[in-house]
């Protein structure tokens, strides 16, 4: 296991996943702290967002509109909406059962589970109600 020191702008990175809970992706990270650090690389804010993944301290939440972060490591479900992408939290009890069920349907040692619901958001909804009215 590789060791790293926590770097400044690792930190400051960490910090902007933590005070947004709009599960950021990684260009939004780099456009709001671009500003501050004018020799920030979106490259550094990718490889930083792994390097906290890796390290147990966010979450990377896969999406076709690129990877989002959350800073909530509590089990909870996500709701991502399929036509702007919008994603949000949803708490919900965890079920370990489900674990239990995966553990016995493939032989892995279930770790945890992560669960993410898709519809439409209330705005994507009503402007796909208004189009088709």
């Amino acid at each position: 296991m590789v060791v790293r020191r926590q770097s400044q702008i690792r930190q400051t990175i960490y910090e902007v996943v933590m005070q947004h809970p709009v599960h950021p992706t990684a260009e939004w990270i780099y456009t709001r702290l671009k500003p501050q650090h004018p020799s920030l690389s979106l490259g550094t804010v990718y490889r930083n967002l792994g390097i906290l993944a890796e390290q147990g301290k966010i979450r990377k939440i896969e999406s076709r509109e690129g990877d989002h972060f959350d800073g909530n490591m509590e089990p909870h479900s996500h709701v991502r909406c399929r036509i702007c992408g919008n994603l949000q939290d949803v708490f919900l009890p965890y079920d370990e059962q489900m674990d239990w069920q995966a553990q016995q349907a493939t032989g892995f040692q279930i770790e945890g589970h992560t669960v993410i619901f898709s519809g439409l958001c209330p705005k994507c909804r009503d402007e796909e109600k208004a189009a088709n009215d």
